[in-house]
């Protein structure tokens, strides 16, 4: 009689369970890592696409500048096929979506997305992302949001930009630098999520450009000043630091009353933020204490509170935790050579005047 080997039933069960198991661990990782690629892939051939006709655009002296967003897409056109076209007050017509959730979790209206600012871009000597903003769906379905920056210089039509690459193939160059955007790869599917399935395109983001907005004013991100010298700050008109009416043009500019003959580094926050009028008033600071705090909800710009109970909101809106200060757009002194700030702490905040611009701080810019 012969004999044959073979699998018993138990054994076959088990070598099931067992290739069941590993298949329960491997599969998500690898339909993940199949998903990223196709994703990569999608990003990388609209960002493609999109240059290559900026780069066709570039050869024939046609980047710019332009007056507008909308003038630069009807050139744009001539060389990208778009097959929707939106302005800024119907946006949402170019987008799958009415909402975009942003990193922080909030959900952005798409139709809010008006202009440059809600791409987060700055406006500067160099950049204006003023103009309404275009929406266009491709013809291969893509939704865009463009913002066109209005100083962008001129190209040299006879010059060769070098490519960016991903997985090896080519992606976008500096011809597309004129424009920053946004565009959606999946449509209506989710995540619907800014920097997973919603991409910035030369955008610096997506979303209000307000960190806190207090009685119709907005003002961008906290951030720490850089210094001016006594020389950029007074001009070479002013022969003391101490008479504000030799102060040359650059101080009167920008309403700086007082020059500090070292470096002012109060000085260089009015300058990033374009004028003492543009930056948080001692009134506006008072408000913004107003948030911070609970059962207090008036506080007095130049009030000074203690026994509060902070609701842990500064993260909120951009700012440090657990204490800080941050300066106001006012001067204070016979010539204005000292400033106002208000220190925020866990259980108390105050108004003080700070003595010397030699030191770096806080400061909010209203954003307009």
């Amino acid at each position: 009689m012969k004999r044959f080997n073979a699998f018993t039933l138990a054994e076959l069960l088990i070598t099931l369970a067992i290739i069941g198991v590993v298949a329960v661990i491997v599969l998500p990782s690898l339909i993940i890592n199949v998903n990223d690629r196709v994703n990569a892939e999608k990003i990388r051939s609209a960002k493609y696409k999109f240059t290559k006709a900026t780069d066709h655009m570039k050869s024939l002296g046609l980047i710019g500048p332009y007056s507008s967003t909308d003038a630069f897409v009807d050139e744009l056109q001539k060389y990208f096929k778009i097959a929707k076209r939106c302005d800024a007050n119907h946006i949402r017509a170019c987008w799958p979506t009415d909402t975009v959730k942003l990193e922080d979790g909030k959900e952005w209206e798409i139709s809010k997305t008006k202009t440059g600012k809600q791409l987060k871009m700055n406006n500067d000597d160099t950049h204006d992302y003023s103009s309404d903003n275009v929406g266009i769906i491709t013809a291969d379905g893509t939704p865009m949001i463009l913002s066109y920056n209005k100083k962008c210089e001129a190209l040299d039509p006879m010059k060769t930009y070098g490519w960016s690459t991903s997985n090896g193939k080519p992606e976008t160059n500096a011809t597309a630098g004129c424009v920053a955007a946004v565009f959606e790869i999946n449509g209506h599917s989710r995540p619907n999520t800014f920097r997973k399935d919603v991409v910035a395109f030369n955008a610096n983001g997506l979303g209000s450009a307000c960190s806190i907005e207090i009685d119709g004013k907005c003002f961008g991100a906290v951030f720490y000043y850089k210094p001016m010298t006594y020389e950029e700050c007074a001009g070479q008109n002013a022969t003391s630091p101490y008479n504000p009416t030799e102060a040359g043009s650059y101080a009167k500019s920008l309403g700086i009353k007082y020059c500090s003959l070292t470096k002012d580094y109060w000085a260089g926050a009015v300058k990033q933020c374009g004028g003492t009028n543009k930056m948080a008033s001692m009134e506006d600071l008072g408000k913004i204490a107003s948030l911070l705090y609970e059962g207090n909800p008036t506080i007095g710009a130049q009030q000074d509170v203690d026994n509060l109970k902070y609701n842990n909101k500064a993260s909120q809106y951009g700012l440090p935790e657990p204490s800080f200060y941050v300066s106001s757009g006012e001067e204070r002194g016979t010539s204005g050579e000292y400033m106002y700030n208000r220190s925020f702490y866990t259980t108390h905040t105050y108004w003080y005047v700070q003595g010397s611009r030699s030191y770096s701080g806080l400061a909010l810019c209203i954003v307009e």
